[in-house]
């Protein structure tokens, strides 16, 4: 899926970032078998895998350690991390359940066991709800108009109230969604004027570190109440002025 993008290099941490032409959807591989038999279902066998070992040995160890050596840094213990922990290490496994899987035709049949569907932490079914995501999003919410994808960040002066109040993180959406919807109504001269936009929150940034962020997709215009869309004339002029106005808007939501 790509979008239309420019490139655009600021200093300024609330600034959103206009990326180029494509949207990546990033996710952990799985190792494969060297010889694949593409006819023929080859279930995996997540247990041989060097991290589900590390996750098998060491969470509890991980659990018992986290408030002295990790918490000030990355936060408290949530509850659900257990959950998730628990979920993902029988993800896969048959003695947990599975389903019947049969072929009408040839009668071919075989078990497939039931997933976790963890995000971020199980690399087998974090990539498959990401690319279910996109697909859905593509098939389903993104009209065929022109769209562009921000990123709207914060300073790291202001991370650490998000980290100890997950909370603001669907505030932080709501102030991107607000300078959005904002500027393209204004943009677009039309009563019944109004923008499109799928905004994600992500939690890390490159090195794994705590990175609060939104990526938005958002449309390049607005739509109308007879289904017509109106591109936003800003997109077409001066670049860097618009990104000020956005800076200037996202700032004030922020921090007010």
């Amino acid at each position: 899926m790509t979008t239309s993008g420019v490139n655009n290099a600021t200093s300024s941490n609330f600034l959103p970032d206009v990326h180029e032409n494509h949207i990546f959807f990033i996710g952990s591989a799985m190792a494969q078998p060297k010889t694949n038999d593409l006819d023929v279902y080859q279930p995996r066998n997540p247990k041989v895998s060097a991290y589900y070992r590390c996750v098998e040995n060491h969470f509890e160890e991980l659990e018992q350690n986290w408030d002295d050596k990790y918490a000030s840094r990355y936060g408290f213990w949530r509850r659900y991390i257990m959950t998730t922990i628990f979920k993902y290490l029988d993800c896969g496994d048959l003695h947990f359940g599975f389903a019947r899987v049969r072929c009408e035709d040839c009668g071919h049949e075989y078990l497939l066991a039931f997933s976790c569907k963890r995000r971020q932490f199980c690399p087998s079914c974090h990539p498959k709800r990401v690319v279910e995501y996109g697909e859905w999003l593509l098939t389903n919410v993104l009209k065929d108009v022109s769209h562009r994808h921000w990123v709207f960040s914060i300073p790291k002066r202001l991370r650490i109230y998000f980290l100890y109040d997950r909370k603001l993180l669907a505030k932080l959406s709501i102030c991107a969604w607000k300078v959005i919807n904002a500027y393209l109504k204004a943009a677009v001269p039309y009563d019944d004027a109004v923008p499109g936009a799928s905004i994600a929150v992500q939690t890390y940034g490159d090195f794994q570190n705590f990175n609060p962020h939104l990526h938005a997709i958002v449309s390049d215009g607005c739509f109308l109440d007879d289904g017509s869309f109106k591109m936003a004339p800003g997109f077409t002029c001066d670049l860097q002025v618009m990104l000020e106005d956005l800076e200037e808007a996202f700032q004030y939501e922020v921090l007010t």
